[in-house]
Parts: structure tokens; C-alpha cells; sequence
């Protein structure tokens, strides 16, 4: 059993290296649309904390262990994800840990090795990650916090191993279905007019808007070249 408390403290990263440059210097809006959506779902059952800066999640990871944690996975902090999952995992080794991001394949076995590779992550979303991560929050809450019951069944949206093969030479891996696409993107609440953007206006970081998601074209190279985004649904403003 994880924990029973309320507020679940949440803590959501878009991590970026800073050692002598930013590698990703813009503010954080794609956590800011998973907090929002979450926050909106879950009102006060949960508190969220949203980090870009590694030795800042670092800090808050020692002094408050996380219930659930959820990190960005791209090209360029797939592994300092990991790494910061694996402290969390120290800190609290009950804490649920979730990546999500486009470094992720589509193809069942090359998702089973990415997750065999990546011990610290429990469970990855799949596509888009509003929907998905509530799914993930609500089945922890439907279990009552026992481990054994949030991996015991597909959960939508997500991808894990089977936690009674996890760490055998042949692992298991376990999808949900699907989630539909959000059509109308103004059910996303905005981050930055609900103030979670607020503290990465520090003067390095630069803010990012998003207008549309989808593209009706196929490129090779590109997440969203996937059949599942080809449609553009937009925001209103």
C-alpha cells in the first residue's frame, strides 16, 4: 500500500540540461496543459509542483518524496528523466513514476525494450497525455494505493511491464487501449492564465504557445506523422 493521505502530491518535470547552456530554453506549457487538465479533474485530491530546472526537482524530491511523479521523454532529457525518477524512487520507493513524450516507439517490442532499459520508469503514456495521465491518477485511486492493483490491468493510454515478469528474461508488456484525442482543445484549461506558468518567467526560459495539435501529413521523421494525428483540431484563441 502506497498512501492513503489527500492532497497526492504530484510532481510534473520538463527537464532541460543547464550545466552551460539550456537545451531546452522554452517554458514548460506541455506539463502545464497535463497539470491543468489533472487539476481540473481532480480538484483538491491532488497538489501539483511543476519543475524545468534538474537541481530544483532535485531539492523538492528530498525535502517532500512525491506520491506520483511524471517526466517528459524527448531526444535530448530522455536519460535525465530516468535519472530524476530513480532519486524519487529513493526518496519514496512506494512513488508511482511516468514518462511521456515523443521518444517513445510505437512498436510493441521496441516499447518492451525501452521500458526493460529504463527500470526507474513504471509506466510510459502513449500519444497524448491530458486523458492518459487521469487515467493513470484515477486508477491509483480506484486501487486504494495498492501496488499490486494499479498494475494489475491495462490501464487506457499507457504502456508497462507486467509487474510479475518485470524482472524476469522474458517481461510482459501491458497496453490500454488507445485514448481518443482531445477534439476540442479549449477543454484544456490555460496554464498560464491559471498561474502554473508563472514561475518559469525567470528571464531564461522563453514562452511557447500552442495553437494546434495534428498534421494531415506523413513524414518519416516526426511523431505526429502517425495516422493517429492526422487531423488538426485547434484552440479557439
Amino acid at each position: 500500500m502506497i498512501s492513503t493521505k489527500t492532497p497526492v502530491s504530484i510532481i510534473l518535470c520538463d527537464l532541460t540540461y543547464d550545466t552551460l547552456i539550456l537545451v531546452s530554453d522554452t517554458i514548460p506549457v506541455n506539463i502545464g496543459f497535463v497539470g491543468a487538465y489533472a487539476k481540473q479533474n481532480f480538484g483538491e485530491d491532488i497538489s501539483l509542483s511543476l519543475f524545468k530546472y534538474p537541481q530544483s526537482v532535485i531539492e523538492e524530491i528530498k525535502n517532500n518524496p512525491p506520491d506520483i511523479i511524471a517526466c517528459s521523454n524527448y531526444s535530448w532529457n530522455s536519460n535525465l528523466s530516468e535519472y530524476i525518477l530513480g532519486l524519487a524512487k529513493k526518496a519514496n520507493p512506494n512513488v508511482i513514476t511516468v514518462q511521456g513524450g515523443t521518444n517513445f516507439p510505437h512498436e510493441d517490442e521496441q516499447q518492451k525494450e525501452f521500458l526493460v532499459t529504463r527500470p526507474n520508469t513504471d509506466i510510459h503514456i502513449l500519444f497524448e497525455g491530458e486523458k492518459s495521465f487521469c487515467n493513470i491518477v484515477q486508477r491509483i485511486f480506484d486501487s486504494n494505493w495498492y501496488r499490486s492493483q494499479i498494475f494489475n490491468s491495462p490501464i487506457d493510454g499507457s504502456a508497462f511491464l507486467s509487474s510479475k515478469r518485470k524482472s524476469s528474461s522474458y517481461p510482459q508488456l501491458v497496453k490500454g487501449n488507445i485514448v481518443d484525442r482531445i477534439k476540442n482543445l479549449d477543454e484544456i484549461p490555460s496554464p498560464y492564465l491559471n498561474g502554473m506558468m508563472e514561475v518559469f518567467f525567470d528571464g531564461k526560459l522563453t514562452p511557447f504557445i500552442e495553437t494546434n495539435r495534428g498534421c494531415p501529413f506523413k513524414c518519416s521523421f516526426c511523431h505526429t506523422g502517425n495516422d493517429h494525428f492526422q487531423k488538426t483540431n485547434t484552440f479557439s484563441t
